[in-house]
């Protein structure tokens, strides 16, 4: 289920015992969104964040505010990785912190950094940092619309967190959480203020629904 609606209108009504709520907020930068001033006050952002208070939430945002604008409330993340990627200025990173839950990293195996090291099988558990490109514009799964994150982000948050719970993003842009959701097998809610990003991914559901695509 996906709404073009304000999330403080949704999430009211989420059961927080069966709910995981994944996010990658507005940043608050003044980004230009098409229906969404991206400059709120201080106060105003950080009040922003208060509605998950109690809930088992994943946030992915830069580790200088969620210290600042997401600890104050939800307290201090249980888990905490590094989401690392190549851009035009070089390596960069995101933190994605975990509030509530515990991800289980044996869950996702990937290759080691040395394959020839012979301490280590062929697979090892996800590292703390987490090397996954941003979406290209060549990609599948590139949509027409700002700060798209890469489904691998999602899914491993998805595969090392979620147990059976519904996968609520209140922040939905072009609709990945949901999508990963979706092709994992959980239900979805999921909402945006924005009409443009509320289409896309609706559309982007449409299609998997249709099994046109697949993880």
């Amino acid at each position: 289920m996906i709404y073009n609606k304000d999330f403080r209108d949704i999430i009211k009504d989420l059961d927080k015992d069966n709910t995981l709520i994944i996010i990658d907020p507005p940043y608050n930068v003044d980004w230009k969104y098409d229906s969404y001033k991206d400059n709120l006050k201080e106060e105003d952002y950080l009040k922003l964040f208060e509605h998950f208070k109690g809930f088992k939430l994943v946030v992915i945002h830069y580790i200088e505010d969620i210290i600042k604008y997401i600890v104050p409330t939800m307290g201090v993340p249980t888990k905490c990785v590094q989401w690392v990627y190549n851009s035009n200025m070089g390596k960069q990173h995101r933190s994605i912190a975990f509030f509530n839950c515990k991800p289980d990293f044996t869950k996702v195996t990937q290759q080691p950094k040395n394959p020839d090291d012979i301490r280590v099988n062929s697979e090892v558990k996800l590292y703390d940092w987490w090397n996954i490109n941003l979406v290209k514009n060549v990609s599948q799964e590139k949509e027409k619309y700002c700060t798209q994150i890469p489904e691998k982000v999602i899914g491993n948050i998805i595969r090392t967190t979620a147990n059976k719970e519904i996968i609520f993003d209140a922040f939905m842009g072009t609709g990945t959480t949901l999508a990963v959701a979706s092709k994992l097998g959980y239900n979805y809610i999921g909402c945006d203020i924005s009409k443009t990003a509320y289409n896309i991914t609706q559309k982007r559901l449409n299609k998997i629904e249709n099994n046109l695509f697949s993880l």
